[in-house]
This record gives structure tokens, C-alpha cells and sequence, in this order.
């Protein structure tokens, strides 16, 4: 909700160019903070419920991500800054050639927060992690807010992505010293090995899967303008809020299926898997067809003005993707979870090349609504497969 809400502020204070801008430059920003947090992240996610649960420590496991997180987001800052006028004469946008150095300071702190945050999901503190979940939007939101209100030029905005990622950082890290110990090193030579190998195998699935979220705004930033990409993006970004229901069903359901399968193996696996997908497709479908229908409302309501029908069929067409593929949405990462970082990056490169395919073929023909279009059908083919 926050995120439709931050879209709302820049379209109607500054115009739909505006929010184009921003949107894709945080397109960028996506993709190079995975290649920043290097994959490490998951390992988190699937090693420490594993250590956790036997009574050991993960002091070392959590300082190993750390140092190696900090080392390839300093890498990747720096490769970034070098080349940073490309995002500009990518999208052929002055605005974003402007605002995109402004973020690449907060590609260190993002990945160390994506760190502790996934520290804390394998641990279970699912409500540590929900409000920084909640934060993480509300300072980008609040941040945009003040900006614009100071009078700041559009190109600006992008700025409080690097904002709040230091912020959270400032915050998280002395909650984390309550469960982790740094000055106990013993094992983390061994924990690096570990988690670098794990990380380098689920860095190329991991990006492919954020890259994938962002794929229509890329293809329509080649194709379109700013503010095409604006309209479309206001759109998506409410999508992605309704996405996020299966991504919190997904951050809760991934470190049962850790613990099933180092328990039980595939016949507890083949128990859990068919009934909570079941279970997921009652509980989010429903949502998804109302949302649809109550989309036209919510826009009066907020306030939308600029092409609320497009807008609305944009969404609409997402949403039916999104209902039809809602069963398998929250196991995105299952093989991950089982400790197969190979099959994820092989699983998500089909999703990935599907999507990239779809929007080269349809968005030439059928321009906002080709990427949306082309997104959805790629839900569906991360079902089928």
C-alpha cells in the first residue's frame, strides 16, 4: 500500500515523467543490489534454520555474509560509479542519467540489510522482519514526500533509496547484536567457504528473479518514453503490492520447508507442498479477482487522474496472472530451500527468458498493455513449470 501510495505522490505532484524516471532508475537499482549482496543472502535463509535448530551458533555464518556482501557490493559500487552515465542512454532519459549516481551509495547498505533481514526470517522473528518490511516503504515514501515539498527537481527522488537504506542499516544492526555475537570467530573460515560456494550457486537464479520483476520496465523504457513508463509503472507497482501476499506466505512458508526436508525428506516434502498450494489458491485468487474489480474505486478515491482506465486495465490484466499462478507463487524459491541453488537459477532462467521473449514480441505490437500482457503470461508459465 505504501508503494501505490509513493507512486500517487510523484504522479500527482510532480507528472507521470516523473514517476517514470524513478521507477526506472529503480529498475537499475534492483538489479545491481543482487549482483551487490552476491546470493549470500540465501545461504542465510537456508543455513541458519539448519544451524539454529541443531543448537549451534551462527555467529561466524552471519559474519561471513557480512564481510563477503561488503566486499562484492564495494566491488559492484565501484563498476557502477565508473559506468554510471549507462542507465541514461539505456532508457534515452536525461532524468535518469542524473539520478542514478545519487542511489549507488546505498547498494553497501542494502545488501547488509538483506543480510540481517534474512538472519532474521531463518530465525523466525517474522514480525522483526515485517516492520522492517514496513519501514524500509515508509522511508522511501516519507523521504519522497520531503523532498518534493522542499521543491527538489524530479531527478532528485531517486536519492531516498540510498537514504533508507541507511537508515534501516542504522537500526537493524544494534537489534542484531541482541542474537549475534562478532567477535566469535571460531568456524568462520569454513563459513565463508561455505556460504561464498552456496551464494556464487544461487547469485545467478536470485538476479534473474529480480531482474524478472522488472523486465516489463526495462522493455518499455527501450520502446516508450518516461512518461508511458510512469502510467505502466503506477500500475505494476500496485501489482507488486498484491504480489507481495504470496512473498509473505513465501517468507513464512520457507523455513518449514527448509526444516521438512532436513527432517523428512521428499515424503514430508510431497505431504506439505500440494496441500499449502491448495490452501494459498483459495485464500489469494478471491483477493486478486476483487482487487480487479475494486481497482476503478480505489483510484477515485485516491485520486488518480492521470488515464485511470489504462491504468486500470493495465492492472487488471496483471492481477488475472497473478490469481491464476497464486497456488505456486509462494514456492518461488523451493529449490533453494533444498539446498539446490542450480536447479533455482535453472528454474528461474525459464521464467526469466519467457518473460524477456514475451515483452520483446507483444509490446511492439500492443505497446502498455503488450508488457502487461506479456508479464502475466509469464506467471503462467512459472506455474507450468
Amino acid at each position: 500500500m505504501i508503494g501505490v501510495l509513493l507512486n500517487l505522490f510523484i504522479v500527482r505532484y510532480h507528472d507521470a515523467a516523473a514517476l517514470g524516471v524513478f521507477n526506472q532508475v529503480y529498475a537499475v537499482y534492483i538489479l545491481m543490489s543482487q549482483l551487490a549482496v552476491g546470493g549470500v543472502h540465501l545461504a542465510v535463509q537456508a543455513i541458519a534454520p539448519r544451524e539454529l535448530q541443531a543448537g549451534r551458533s551462527y555467529d561466524a555464518g552471519l559474519s561471513a555474509t557480512l564481510l563477503l556482501s561488503g566486499l562484492s557490493s564495494a566491488i559492484v559500487m565501484a563498476v557502477a560509479w565508473t559506468f554510471r552515465d549507462l542507465p541514461g542512454r539505456w532508457f534515452d532519459s536525461v532524468g535518469v542519467s542524473a539520478g542514478f549516481p545519487l542511489v549507488i551509495i546505498g547498494l553497501l547498505f542494502f545488501s547488509w540489510n538483506k543480510v540481517l533481514l534474512s538472519f532474521h526470517n531463518g530465525a523466525r522473528r517474522m514480525r522483526l522482519f515485517a516492520l522492517f518490511q514496513f519501514l524500509r516503504f515508509a522511508g522511501l515514501l516519507g523521504g519522497v514526500m520531503w523532498l518534493s515539498l522542499e521543491g527538489a527537481d524530479p531527478w532528485r527522488l531517486p536519492v531516498v533509496l540510498a537514504w533508507t537504506e541507511i537508515g534501516l542499516f542504522a537500526l537493524l544492526l544494534p537489534l542484531t547484536l541482541r542474537w549475534w555475537r562478532p567477535w566469535k570467530l571460531a568456524g568462520l573460515k569454513g563459513a565463508l567457504a561455505e556460504h561464498f560456494r552456496f551464494g556464487n550457486r544461487a547469485l545467478p537464479g536470485n538476479l534473474l528473479l529480480d531482474v524478472n520483476t522488472r523486465v516489463d520496465v526495462f522493455m518499455l523504457g527501450l520502446f516508450t518514453g518516461d512518461a508511458a513508463v510512469g502510467l505502466y509503472s503506477f500500475a505494476a507497482t500496485v501489482a507488486e503490492g498484491a504480489l507481495q501476499l504470496p512473498v509473505l506466505f513465501r517468507n513464512n512458508i520457507n523455513p518449514v520447508i527448509a526444516s521438512a526436508w532436513t527432517r523428512g525428506g521428499r515424503r514430508l516434502l510431497n505431504k506439505l507442498l500440494p496441500r499449502n498450494r491448495k490452501a494459498f489458491f483459495r485464500i489469494l485468487a478471491p483477493l486478486m479477482l476483487l482487487s480487479i474489480a475494486l481497482f476503478p474505486l480505489a483510484l477515485w478515491v485516491l485520486g488518480m487522474q492521470e488515464e485511470p482506465m489504462t491504468v486500470w486495465a493495465i492492472y487488471a490484466i496483471l492481477a488475472l496472472g497473478i490469481a491464476a499462478s497464486s497456488g505456486h507463487q509462494p514456492f518461488l524459491m523451493l529449490f533453494s530451500q533444498l539446498g539446490r541453488p542450480g536447479t533455482q537459477t535453472l528454474f528461474i532462467a525459464g521464467v526469466f527468458l519467457s518473460n524477456v521473449l514475451l515483452n520483446l514480441a507483444l509490446i511492439p505490437w500492443l505497446g502498455l498493455y503488450g508488457a502487461a500482457l506479456a508479464t502475466a503470461l509469464s506467471f503462467l508459465v512459472l506455474a507450468g513449470l
